[in-house]
């Protein structure tokens, strides 16, 4: 692998735990009582049904994703959480242990990957993807097969194919950028055949069809489901993991369950949005929701949603450029995005929106190439006579400079607050 390549996928600890950390425990009694991203969002070790078993392995699995227990270390850990707790699990003790230790770690790792490697900033400088084999004793033959696949980073077939891809796989994915496409005269490739064979799940006796070389369960991309932030309800009559019954059509396929203890979120509301925000100020690891853009600001935009999200890595440079702003101040991000008192074209595919929230705010917004996505690019407070001098050089298309002076306060004489985190 290259050094490059390999630097630019390295992951820090924090974004792996912060993918762990938001999991609820979840007690079951089969491994798939939760079916693939469903496991996003919840943390399950087949057969641990009692709350304090569960509790006791997921401490011991977060010091290993942090790096606090090898898995030697786990080994001896989960051999005493097994006495503690009177446990009588599945399999031998050092296969068991080892199986939780490499699965959580593993999944959590990618999570984290696909949540640096997909902000705003990490897709303009890699913009595809490869798929790399990492030597291991028993290799599979379509793991080998998939290495040095090279695709956009937005391609579906990553939806799938988004490593690990099964029980003590090693592969990974890993970021590619236009230099190093030129440099090394690599070419796109041809996104491999989506083989789908029946599986039967050996709880229910249902059959499923599950993409070759992909192990049940496996076929998902953990990153991506924890970014969503939600799953779809699957109602009281269907427990998680279980899949309708087939029918002439053809294999039934597999719901995408929660259990009915985890929360299934609301619709999305500026409160929500403001509590999101506030979560991303004191974490700034994935994407969240920021607001809605007017229908005439996306139609000016060229964007196929309304939506705005606001990047982790994009807090993390505003908290340095303009440590001024408090928690109280984002919290107007929703506001300000939906309701522009002037909207002008900044510059191509960005939109900049000015609006009075107790001050006047500058937002930009930037929309992706291919419509999909908006990302706010930079929030700040202003003066109308600043406001009056970026405008002056923009295409304004909806609001006027007379509009400013209309509406009250523009924050020329406030003076500036605490860093976030520390409201007034």
């Amino acid at each position: 692998m290259p050094d490059s390549v390999a630097e630019a996928a390295r992951l820090p600890p924090s974004e792996a735990l912060a993918f762990f950390r938001q999991k609820l425990n979840v007690p079951t009694t089969h491994w798939t009582d939760l079916w693939q991203q469903a496991h996003a969002r919840g943390f399950m070790v087949a057969g641990a049904a009692e709350q304090a078993l569960l509790a006791d392995l997921r401490k011991a699995v977060d010091q290993a994703i942090a790096g606090r227990l090898t898995i030697q270390e786990f080994r001896k850990e989960f051999d005493g959480i097994v006495v503690r707790h009177g446990w009588a699990h599945t399999g031998g003790p050092g296969w068991r242990s080892d199986l939780i230790f490499n699965v959580n770690v593993s999944m959590a790792n990618a999570a984290g990957r696909y949540a640096r490697m997909t902000t705003p900033e990490a897709l303009e400088m890699y913009p595809y993807w490869m798929y790399r084999h990492n030597a291991c004793q028993h290799p599979r033959p379509l793991h080998l097969a998939w290495d040095g696949t090279l695709l956009p980073a937005n391609d579906p077939w990553f939806d799938t194919h988004f490593a690990p891809n099964g029980w003590r796989c090693h592969c990974e994915i890993v970021p590619v950028s236009r230099w190093m496409m030129r440099k090394r005269e690599w070419s796109v490739s041809e996104r491999p055949a989506l083989d789908l064979r029946p599986w039967r799940n050996p709880c229910t006796g249902q059959v499923i069809e599950v993409p070759a070389g992909i192990d049940p369960g496996f076929a998902y991309n953990p990153g991506k489901a924890w970014q969503a932030g939600q799953m779809p309800d699957i109602g009281p009559t269907l427990r998680p993991g279980r899949m309708p019954p087939a029918t002439d059509a053809g294999p039934a396929q597999p719901t995408p369950g929660v259990t009915p203890t985890m929360p299934v979120p609301a619709e999305h509301s500026d409160q929500a949005r403001q509590a999101a925000i506030v979560r991303l100020l004191e974490h700034p690891v994935g994407v969240v929701d920021a607001g809605e853009l007017p229908d005439h600001v996306r139609q000016a935009l060229g964007a196929k949603t309304s939506r705005v999200l606001l990047s982790g890595a994009t807090v993390e440079k505003q908290i340095l450029h303009h440590p001024e702003l408090t928690v109280n101040d984002y919290r107007q991000v929703p506001h300000v995005l939906s309701h522009p008192t002037v909207s002008a074209h900044s510059r191509q595919r960005h939109v900049m929106l000015l609006s009075h929230a107790g001050h006047l705010y500058r937002a930009v917004v930037k929309v992706t190439g291919d419509g999909e996505e908006n990302f706010l690019q930079s929030f700040h407070r202003t003066t109308a006579e600043k406001a009056r001098s970026a405008l002056s050089k923009m295409q304004i298309f909806s609001g006027s400079l007379d509009d400013l002076e209309a509406d009250a306060g523009d924050g020329e004489n406030d003076a500036p607050g605490g860093p976030p985190g520390n409201p007034p």
